[in-house]
């Protein structure tokens, strides 16, 4: 019995001393990470601010299974479907910071400096501001980018079981949010360009290299296209059916993807590149990073390491984009083209070791003012939503504030919405300039929302009219002579129902 006890109390130490370790070896990643993410994303964990699937799925993670997500439809029995901003905001910052460590020890940034900004652009990059608006997933998908990301790490530390344990990671990943697969297929080429340039590989040794990664990443697909079509026979519906791209061909879903990739950086797509200074220091930091490349392979001269090089950092962008080659382009939107935030990884993991001081000096600068104006945004991103959610509810505040004075209201009375919602007074979009993120919600002011806004967030208990009552009373004469709301004799009572009318 004594002896079994102190084996645990050996086993616990060790553990408590290996953390100790790993913190003590990680510290300034993760201290950092998380403090900028703060700066970036308090806002958000500090307020709830609904904006469209999350405002429906306030208890519900809507669409999960259906749409090839079988591991976010999982994750309900560890994350419970509630939004949560202060709880599941740490907690996917946390997550983060863990993601940015793995980063750093992936590609081997070892400048004290250059780690602070890998982890700033990161935790801080406009997807993550994104995402927060979907705080019922929010940590779920910081699950799926740090699994993606340490499936890349295990596989390419060449660890026991790596053909294993990194294809079942990514695959899982996947499951969860498929848009982080291109996090994994970028960060496979960069390691590619970086044993090149690195000088780490020979031009033979890294072609085969990049095909062993290859390899993992079609297992990784492989795996997760298997359990698709397990789920698939389980549920006895067709999985993916809307979401695959079978409208274009190869050709032309290459032009798409590298166009995108060029839009982002040129016409602020995506909401990632958002204003003229930024894309200034965008294209001055892949400037100083290519004349880099030029002259750590100058003294190379090996034809092949040349063409090589070459050929990954034109795939590149593709494997940055990579989801254009399988999906649909209309499911593409910011939150799954978070690897765009690999070009920082590629310039600071090529910089890092080099003897080009002035270069890295410049590229330093770069990221701390592309670091600083995604703080900026995220911070702008979510005061415009505050301010429109405000709107809307100071909207219907005043509706239900004439619907409980109409005249006959009573407890039996059923509300009936007739139209759309009024176009709100605040243009948004003229008040905070920048490009807005590309999210596949509504707006929280659409009328589809009307019920849940009224019933959630007002707390006013009415039963609302059915779609065919509705249809009814689009036909009562009475709603001829209605004026259109908020104008007079915009809300009345007819028959059973008080009747809104917001449109024609």
């Amino acid at each position: 019995m004594l002896s079994a006890t102190k084996a645990r109390s050996g086993l616990t130490e060790k553990l408590i001393n290996r953390l100790e370790a790993l913190f003590t070896d990680n510290r300034l990643v993760l201290i950092s990470s998380f403090i900028i993410g703060l700066c970036a994303h308090a806002f958000m964990l500090t307020n709830k601010i609904p904006y469209g699937d999350d405002l429906v799925a306030m208890f519900d993670k809507g669409a999960t299974t259906v749409s090839g997500r079988y591991g976010l439809e999982l994750m309900r029995l560890i994350l419970p479907d509630v939004s949560m901003p202060w709880i599941y905001g740490i907690l996917t910052l946390l997550l983060l910071s863990i993601a940015s460590c793995l980063i750093v020890r992936l590609f081997d940034v070892r400048s004290p400096v250059l780690q602070i900004l890998l982890a700033g652009v990161f935790v801080s990059f406009p997807a993550q501001a994104a995402t927060m608006n979907y705080m019922f997933t929010v940590v779920s998908y910081a699950i799926a980018i740090t699994m993606t990301i340490c499936g890349v790490w295990y596989f390419a530390g060449e660890r026991k079981l790596r053909w294993i344990v990194s294809p079942l990671l990514i695959a899982f990943s996947c499951s969860i949010y498929q848009g982080y697969f291109s996090i994994a297929s970028s960060f496979c080429v960069i390691l590619m360009i970086k044993a090149l340039v690195r000088g780490e590989k020979s031009a033979k040794d890294t072609f085969f290299y990049g095909l062993r990664l290859l390899a993992m990443l079609l297992v990784s697909l492989a795996v997760y296209g298997v359990a698709i079509l397990v789920f698939s026979q389980l549920l006895n519906f067709p999985l993916l059916g809307e979401v695959i791209n079978e409208k274009q061909g190869i050709v032309m879903r290459l032009a798409v993807a590298y166009s995108a990739y060029l839009k982002t950086i040129f016409s602020g797509y995506f909401g990632y590149v958002h204003s003229l200074a930024s894309m200034l220091f965008h294209l001055l930091l892949i400037a100083v990073t290519g004349i880099v490349i030029i002259l750590r392979l100058k003294p190379q001269k090996e034809l092949g390491r040349w063409l090589l090089t070459g050929l990954c950092l034109f795939l590149f962008p593709l494997s940055c984009y990579c989801l254009y080659m399988m999906a649909d382009n209309s499911y593409i939107h910011s939150l799954a083209l978070y690897s765009f935030a690999s070009l920082y990884v590629l310039c600071i993991c090529l910089l890092d070791d080099s003897g080009f001081i002035r270069f890295k000096d410049i590229a330093a600068l770069c990221l701390a003012l592309i670091m600083c104006g995604n703080i900026y945004y995220a911070n702008s991103w979510y005061l415009r939503n505050e301010l429109r959610f405000e709107e809307v509810k100071s909207l219907y505040s005043s509706m239900v504030t004439q619907v409980i004075s109409t005249e006959g209201f009573d407890e039996n009375a059923k509300l009936a919405i007739i139209g759309k919602a009024p176009e709100l007074v605040y243009d948004m979009d003229a008040n905070f300039k920048f490009d807005r993120l590309l999210t596949p919600s509504l707006d929280i002011a659409a009328t589809d929302y009307t019920q849940l806004i009224i019933s959630q967030y007002l707390g006013f208990d009415i039963p609302f009219a059915s779609a065919e009552e509705l249809a009814v009373l689009r036909n009562v004469p009475e709603l001829q002579d209605m004026g259109i709301y908020p104008y007079e004799n915009s809300v009345q009572k007819i028959g059973d129902y008080i009747v809104i009318k917001f449109s024609e």
